[in-house]
């Protein structure tokens, strides 16, 4: 029984609920004034039919915001005087979205009553007059495709100044881009009238094109030249004169901060500057700590020194505190910081294979007391400078973007330009500071000998003069942490071997656990250690 009545029931709500009608433009007429000066005056009457589904509060109305000229894109130049519903004047806002000027009529806050509502526009448009050799000619999307609703009917009628004589008639109907010929076209005294011959679906408009008489419209004045010359490059003229801001601004910057001092001549140092530690003569060479050489030659130098003995492989390394009454030599301070952090609270420290938290702590306070001992005293990076370079160019690039009208390849590479010159002034305005320059020289002249030592040897003048020193089995090791920090530890190894065979053959380290005698050569020792020691850090 139930069942019966609900079948009932819905019987009923169906044939008694009213259909809901579809909402549309009824009609949508267009009257464009045209002006001598090139304007024209716009009025739309849009008579829709509301049923609160997407027409529920109002309209909008898209127009096209670019025009094409000369294969450059122009902005439209609109002013909206008087917007009306139904003969009461309507609430509106204007809204630019990506190629459309949008007019979104209706008070947010209020629901239009279902049914017919009359919407009329007025608009005017600044020189839509388009100049030929032979004619001027109007052309002008009076309905646009953007509407979503189907139009029963439109018009569009034209008006020109006394005098104007119509040479030619056109319009465009269908999608954009299509040129469909759904219209009738015909003359009434001054007025030109554009009909559509039967409804036009969704996204559907026309556009007309009149051609008419030259010398009824006036050209462009040199002003409006002016301001179109600007509108087509003020975005080149951005970017150019940003660039050229940008050169000037860097000639200076590089003459205050860039410049390095005078530097003397390199030639071989046979020993390091004095009081200079391998982590130092690393950091001042290469002006940063590059990779871990800098750790690896301080935990070296401190074996070699028989303040800790070094044990490793390839998964793990373990640091042992030696009786500080057997040490040889001072410690340089970066050395003795290390000795802190690294052995302050047991006798022995392994690190490696896992992540050590205390070994990332200790790493780090090395990292800093070398960054800032050997850092800017030493070497000036001038990021103030490049910092401001860099927010220029950015913003002349924003506002290049936002006043172009049409983005082209100049524009990208002149965009490009500024980004790649930034980047080279990266290069050059980093300097170093006198006694930067001075100690660097040294430092290279040392790694030139290190590197060489072994030519130097073959080419030296007789005893007394500037012959490197003999080399022997105590200096080899101590110099081979400096060696190492400055990347050199091979060839200055090498020489060792081929200068001294048999005690490079027979040497030991007393620092460390590896042993010459597993490795076919010296060299191929120190390999296996450093990457050791390399790997163990990394992991930690």
């Amino acid at each position: 029984m139930n069942k019966i009545l609900l079948t009932i029931l819905t019987i009923l709500v169906f044939f008694v609920t009213p259909a809901r009608a579809e909402e549309k433009i009824n009609a949508y007429d267009v009257t464009i004034d045209v002006q001598k000066s090139g304007d024209i005056h716009v009025r739309e009457i849009i008579t829709v039919t509301s049923e609160g589904r997407q027409i529920r509060r109002g309209i909008f109305r898209d127009l096209p915001r670019y025009y094409k000229k000369s294969s450059a894109k122009l902005p439209f130049g609109y002013k909206v005087s008087t917007v009306t519903r139904d003969g009461n004047k309507e609430p509106y806002t204007i809204d630019r979205i990506n190629n459309a000027y949008r007019i979104r009529i209706g008070d947010g806050n209020v629901f239009l009553d279902n049914g017919h509502h009359v919407y009329e526009i007025n608009y005017t448009v600044k020189n839509q007059i388009r100049f030929f050799p032979g004619h001027d000619e109007l052309y002008w999307n009076a309905i646009g495709q953007y509407w979503a609703f189907p139009i029963d009917a439109a018009s569009v009628v034209v008006t020109f100044p006394d005098g104007a004589i119509v040479t030619e008639a056109n319009a465009y109907t269908g999608r954009s881009g299509e040129q469909g010929g759904a219209y009738s076209y015909r003359a009434q005294n001054a007025a030109h009238r554009f009909d559509s011959t039967g409804p036009m679906p969704a996204r559907h408009g026309m556009t007309i094109s009149l051609s008419i008489n030259k010398g009824l419209i006036d050209p462009p004045s040199a002003g409006q030249l002016r301001n179109e010359w600007w509108t087509l490059h003020r975005a080149t003229i951005v970017l150019g004169g940003a660039l050229i801001v940008l050169l000037g601004y860097y000639g200076f910057a590089f003459n205050r901060a860039g410049r390095d001092p005078i530097k003397g001549p390199v030639f071989p140092h046979y020993d390091p500057p004095e009081g200079y530690s391998p982590a130092a003569v690393h950091h001042i060479y290469y002006r940063r700590l590059a990779g871990h050489k800098a750790l690896i030659a301080s935990l070296i130098n401190l074996g070699i020194h028989k303040r800790i003995e070094i044990e490793t492989d390839k998964k793990q390394t373990t640091l042992t505190r030696l009786d500080e009454q057997k040490a040889e030599g001072s410690l340089f301070p970066i050395e003795s910081l290390v000795m802190d952090e690294l052995l302050s609270n047991s006798a022995t420290k392994t690190f490696g294979g896992t992540p050590s938290t205390s070994f990332i702590k200790s790493y780090g306070a090395f990292r800093k007391f070398t960054t800032e001992k050997y850092g800017a005293p030493y070497f000036k990076w001038n990021p103030q400078f490049l910092i401001l370079g860099f927010v220029f160019s950015a913003i002349a690039l924003v506002i290049a973007i936002k006043i172009s009208v049409t983005w082209t390849v100049l524009h990208t590479q002149l965009a490009v330009a500024l980004y790649v010159f930034n980047l080279v002034m990266g290069y050059f305005m980093p300097a170093p500071t006198v006694i930067g320059q001075k100690i660097r020289t040294e430092i290279e002249g040392f790694r030139l000998y290190l590197k060489t030592a072994e030519k130097l040897q073959l080419n030296a003048a007789k005893v007394g003069s500037d012959a490197p020193p003999m080399m022997s089995t105590e200096r080899y090791e101590r110099f081979l942490p400096y060696a190492i920090a400055l990347g050199v530890e091979k060839p200055w190894t090498k020489h060792f071997e081929n200068i001294l065979p048999t005690e490079a053959k027979d040497y030991t380290p007393h620092w460390t656990s590896m042993r010459s005698g597993n490795y076919s050569s010296l060299n191929g020792l120190n390999t296996a250690l450093v990457s050791s020691l390399s790997s163990g850090v990394s992991s930690a």
